[in-house]
């Protein structure tokens, strides 16, 4: 098993390009994991990519950033997908804040989240983007801060390639 660290807002670990398509293929033949220092190599050759927990912490123009760079590792065959779950909310913004937590970052709705992959990072009708908003129980986090009858969301998705 190959293990690649780095930092996915460093573009010499993984530079926005692009996606591809039929048309505009990766450049290189799929790269040897074991010999991977980057994930630069593996633009356009990858078909499934889980993202959980990940979005969410960071603000509006990171989260871009971050779609852009994972759109640009995703395979043109239809069926290859990206997908995950993290905080959102039915209507995009800022959520409560939990404890001490100050960050007050941006949280996507399942139309903000659908209008950011198709039509910002892919071109439009290039993928399908399939995403909802459930109430999670947090009663755990609830008990621990104190914060009473706290509603958390999460957003769960996929965005697959046509």
């Amino acid at each position: 098993m190959t293990f690649i660290t780095g930092n996915a807002f460093d573009a010499k670990h993984l530079e926005i390009v692009p996606p591809f398509t039929k048309v505009n293929p990766p450049p290189a033949a799929p790269a040897v994991l074991s010999e991977l220092t980057s994930l630069n190599p593996l633009r356009g050759h990858i078909s499934a990519i889980h993202a959980s927990s990940l979005f969410h912490l960071f603000q509006e123009n990171e989260q871009l950033h971050l779609a852009r760079a994972l759109g640009a590792l995703l395979s043109s065959e239809p069926g290859s997908m990206i997908f995950g779950a993290h905080r959102g909310l039915p209507e995009k913004g800022t959520p409560q804040r939990i404890g001490d937590d100050q960050r007050g970052n941006f949280c996507h709705s399942p139309d903000s989240w659908t209008e950011l992959w198709d039509g910002v990072v892919f071109e439009k009708g290039l993928v399908r983007v399939d995403a909802k908003v459930i109430e999670m129980n947090r009663k755990n986090i609830e008990q621990a801060m104190g914060t009473g009858n706290m509603v958390v969301y999460g957003l769960l998705w996929s965005v697959t390639r046509l």
